[in-house]
């Protein structure tokens, strides 16, 4: 029970040091020798955990992941009986807390955008998992504000407006920490949600009214 406990812990200390040296030095010039002195292990303790390089880069990324969906779940707590305004709401403050986090979540930031700069290609199923996954919470919120017959092409319209709204904002150099939106930190969260909430819901209705006008 003890070794086991001890090799939990090994591996999870290779993990975290994996997180902080990938978000610093990107995949490429991250090593293993790096991770090793960061995480206070030997090279035989990664291979026995991880194995290869690409391995444990996508084990640190799926933890990435797993933990901005831990801080900040997209329903934020709503229950899925509540009206789709208040899940939109909560879906909103979702994305802006996990972009406005950088002290626990700049690792993922900052590996997210030197993949953008120097792709890979690790992490392209996990990533699009990811957003498949956010894309389904929304567009099942749009459905029931815009009506169950809505055109995918207006769905996807109405989703890149609104999570467009959450992600502007200079997005920094590859492995710098990510930049605040408009001069807003994470106590400007509320206020901001506040305000594209309303901006979308304004959006959304006129669009509905357009389909209705169409449709007669």
């Amino acid at each position: 029970m003890r070794a086991r406990k001890n090799g939990e812990e090994t591996r999870q200390r290779i993990l975290e040091a994996a997180c902080e040296v990938f978000g610093e030095k990107g995949y490429r010039d991250a090593t293993h020798t790096a991770i090793c002195e960061r995480a206070g292990v030997n090279i035989a303790a990664i291979n026995y955990h991880f194995g290869a390089k690409e391995t444990l880069y996508r084990a640190a990324c799926q933890h990435l992941l797993e933990t901005a969906e831990a801080l900040y779940p997209l329903d934020g707590g709503v229950p899925p009986e509540a009206p789709a305004e208040a899940r939109l709401q909560a879906f909103i403050e979702a994305l802006l807390q996990r972009r406005l986090d950088p002290e626990r979540l700049g690792r993922l930031h900052r590996i997210h955008m030197a993949e953008m700069f120097d792709p890979t290609g690790l992490l392209d199923e996990m990533m699009a998992q990811w957003l498949a996954k956010n894309r389904a919470h929304l567009e099942g919120i749009l459905e029931e504000l815009l009506g169950p017959h809505t055109p995918p092409r207006t769905l996807g319209l109405c989703e890149m407006s609104i999570v467009s709204q959450c992600l502007m904002g200079p997005p920094g150099r590859p492995h710098a920490r990510p930049q605040p939106m408009l001069g807003l930190g994470a106590a400007d969260v509320a206020h901001l949600a506040d305000h594209i909430v309303r901006f979308s819901l304004a959006g959304i209705e006129a669009v509905r009214r357009e389909m209705q006008r169409k449709a007669t």
